[in-house]
């Protein structure tokens, strides 16, 4: 009897404490529900001007303490309709019908019809070639069409330095308030046209409002012919660069190769000067009264490129007047949402009462988006939630509980605690949609790794490359425990974080993944009779980490057979091959990776020219929830046939989980009009382009906003093209530093 009064109150407290939390799940998710609906699908002018991010995170920490239907209803009713004032909330469904003539302005004579129209969808920001566009049709928008970036660069000449260490310098500072991020970046183009050495500060951008000084080092691929170079502000804001300098070690001494107008003392910053610029939207100027020495620093500053005009019809379906969105959002809670409004020159109509948007604005302005708590971590679920379940084109393939997955996702928030915590939340909650374009990053992510490459082959993870000298470590020993953890458990935490559409681009991402931690962090191994310490001392962006089977552009195998390895040869240099590649009877296309613009090469495999139109597709949204579909907008690439013609020969493709998105593209023609024999593993299973987006806190996001098939219309989304001989390493093959796939290639040439 002691200890029954204890454990009784222990259980109510438990009970208790899980109906709090139930009840905050619920109502977030009701709140995500309805946020989707106004921010894409409810047209008035107040709706298209709030700062949705802001009010993920606002609208969130409101309902957040709700304690009951009645207090969930008046709370949607007092953040949404000051935005959407011919929104209405009920606690009946069968309260009423919608009555359309409240939302009707007596005299119609200088209204037009509003609503959206969704091409996939666009986030505002320029699309740069991509087909994604949301418009309001019939109201005034502004689009700033300004490139991503403002760079500024130079060049020399590289050949005196090949095989050599370098550091390339340069003070930088950021104005305060810019809101965008300055990055030196360094190139080494080689000279059979692909790029060696690349780094550009992806994994620690510039952030400091003080002048600092950065550095890039790295070795100089033998092959160079050019040393490329600069810096670039990354988004809205104002960066100074000063006192470039690059410098060559030779002999153990360091040399300073002269660069001209390196103090930006000389002349105007034009592209006619030594200093060339690149970026719609940026200015580029010098200052004379902030510079780190001398008299005057570079400036690169965003002006903006914005475009105004009338939002036209993206195609021919749309909605009537008098259509809503009509749903149960809670237990017993419904929404009546239009999705077509009137609205003259100066507004939509019914005009909300003007205290209660002011206060709301107010409210979500005050917002901070600089920290990682509970509303923010909130806002971004919410926020992500919505892209997809509106938006993203293969739910239909891709078997998902997504309301499931929200509600995991939010449960995470409330014991999550770091960023990284947050960012975990993220991978999860997207690795569900097994698309392999997915990547949630973070601006303050280290991506820093021991210097060593590892693969699971055989059901084992073997060492595949090894890039310091390590005692005690050979390539092709297994790893049997990572840091006292067995490795397949290991990885199963990692590949749960991962999107992925086959298991070849999940193994991939993985192998480099599961390396990742902050710089100079330890990772344990336990061999099969030892255990080995290393340090992520690498920065996966900056290391150059060459494989232990070196990647050439192109070679002759022997006097029949000829390879190309399209992952490094440009069209450019494919051009001044393709007169001699006909004097072959086999030529083998490497395709393991991602191809260089090189896919005009399919012209001289085709006898007629292309034929198949629409397997790429971009959804026509004007419902939510992807109900009712309009349409689908249509892209094909239509290519012609070129000479000399090379299918008369026995051609032969060699790919793997690698390949995904425009490489994919490319094997999409190898399948469809069976081009050659496809050696390898399966494709990454995931094509169409990109759509990434920002989220509040510092947090990215980038998915796939279209839908690709294969040119026979089939599914390609989670299968990929398909190998029709199978190629597998195998750990002798790892040992002995043979590339399997290439000698099956090789292999078939005989025959």
């Amino acid at each position: 009897m002691k200890n029954f009064l204890p454990l009784f109150f222990l259980s109510i407290w438990f009970t208790v404490c899980n109906g709090q939390v139930n009840q905050k799940i619920e109502n977030q998710k009701a709140f995500a529900k309805v946020y989707g609906y106004v921010k894409y699908f409810h047209p008035s002018d107040e709706a298209s001007t709030i700062d949705w991010d802001k009010f993920a995170i606002y609208g969130s920490s409101q309902v957040e303490n709700c304690k009951s239907d009645a207090e969930l209803l008046d709370t949607f009713k007092r953040i949404f309709e000051p935005i959407a004032p011919s929104v209405r909330f009920y606690t009946d469904e069968d309260s009423g019908d919608y009555d359309f003539k409240e939302i009707t302005p007596k005299d119609l004579e200088n209204y037009d019809l509003v609503y959206w129209q969704h091409n996939g969808v666009s986030f505002g920001m320029t699309n740069n070639g991509r087909p994604y566009s949301s418009v309001r049709v019939n109201r005034e928008f502004e689009i700033d069409k300004s490139s991503s970036v403002g760079n500024i660069m130079t060049s020399v000449a590289a050949s005196e330095y090949s095989g050599k260490e370098f550091k390339y310098s340069g003070w930088v500072k950021l104005a305060k308030g810019s809101q965008g991020t300055g990055n030196l970046w360094f190139r080494v183009d080689k000279s059979d046209g692909s790029m060696g050495f690349f780094d550009n500060m992806a994994n620690s951008p510039i952030t400091d409002s003080n002048w600092q000084r950065y550095e890039i080092t790295g070795t100089i691929d033998s092959l160079a012919s050019r040393l490329a170079f600069g810096c670039f502000l990354m988004g809205k804001g104002k960066l100074l660069l000063d006192d470039v300098e690059l410098s060559y070690k030779d002999n153990e001494k360091w040399t300073i190769i002269p660069l001209g107008n390196n103090g930006f003392e000389g002349e105007k910053i034009t592209d006619e000067g030594q200093w060339k610029t690149s970026g719609l939207g940026y200015v580029f100027n010098t200052s004379e009264t902030d510079k780190n020495e001398g008299g005057k620093s570079a400036i690169i500053q965003y002006q903006g490129n914005v475009e105004k005009g009338l939002g036209k019809k993206l195609f021919d379906n749309q909605p009537e007047f008098g259509e809503l969105i009509n749903k149960k959002i809670h237990k017993n809670i419904y929404c009546h949402i239009p999705i077509v409004v009137y609205g003259s020159k100066e507004h939509t109509y019914p005009i909300p009462n003007a205290k209660d948007l002011s206060l709301l604005k107010n409210n979500v302005e005050g917002i901070s988006t600089s920290n990682t708590d509970l509303t923010l971590r909130l806002g971004n679920v919410i926020i992500v939630y919505n892209i997809f379940q509106h938006f993203y084109p293969y739910f239909d393939v891709v078997k998902v509980d997504w309301e499931k997955e929200l509600e995991k996702a939010l449960l995470r928030c409330y014991t999550d605690k770091t960023e990284k915590d947050h960012l975990i939340t993220l991978q999860k909650l997207t690795a569900s949609l097994k698309d392999g374009h997915v990547r949630v990053s973070n601006k303050n992510m280290e991506r820093f790794v021991p210097p060593i490459s590892w693969e699971w082959v055989e059901n084992k993870l073997i060492i595949t490359d090894i890039y310091d000298d390590i005692d005690g470590l050979a390539i092709g020993d297994e790893v049997l425990k990572i840091d006292g953890k067995n490795s397949v458990d290991f990885f199963d935490e990692i590949n749960s974080r991962i999107s992925a559409g086959t298991d070849g681009w999940a193994k991939y991402r993985a192998q480099t993944e599961s390396l990742y931690g902050p710089k100079d962090s330890k990772l344990v191994m336990t061999l099969q009779d030892k255990t080995i310490e290393l340090s992520r001392d690498k920065d996966i962006y900056r290391a150059n980490r060459q494989n232990s089977i070196p990647k050439i552009p192109y070679k002759e195998i022997n006097k029949d057979v000829f390879y190309l390895n399209l992952d490094m040869a440009n069209m450019d240099t494919i051009n001044t091959l393709v007169p001699n590649m006909k004097d072959y009877t086999s030529i083998i296309f490497d395709l393991r990776g991602y191809p260089k613009g090189n896919h005009g090469v399919i012209s001289h495999l085709l006898k007629t020219k292309d034929t198949t139109k629409g397997w790429m597709q971009v959804p026509q949204i004007i419902y939510p929830d992807q109900e009712n579909i309009a349409g689908w907008t249509k892209y094909e690439w239509e290519l012609k046939t070129a000479k000399p013609y090379l299918g008369d020969k026995k051609i032969i493709f060699i790919t793997d989980g690698r390949a995904i998105s425009y490489a994919e593209s490319f094997m999409g023609y190898i399948e469809g009009y069976k081009l050659g024999t496809i050696v390898g593993q399966p494709t990454a299973g995931t094509n169409g382009n990109v759509n990434p987006f920002q989220l509040p806190g510092g947090y990215s996001m980038s998915w796939t906003g279209m839908k690709v098939t294969k040119h026979d219309g089939s599914q390609h989304h989670g299968i990929g093209v398909l190998p029709n001989i199978y190629a597998t390493r195998t750990i002798e093959g790892i040992k002995a530093g043979r590339d399997e796939f290439l000698e099956k290639a090789v292999e078939l040439t005989k025959k």
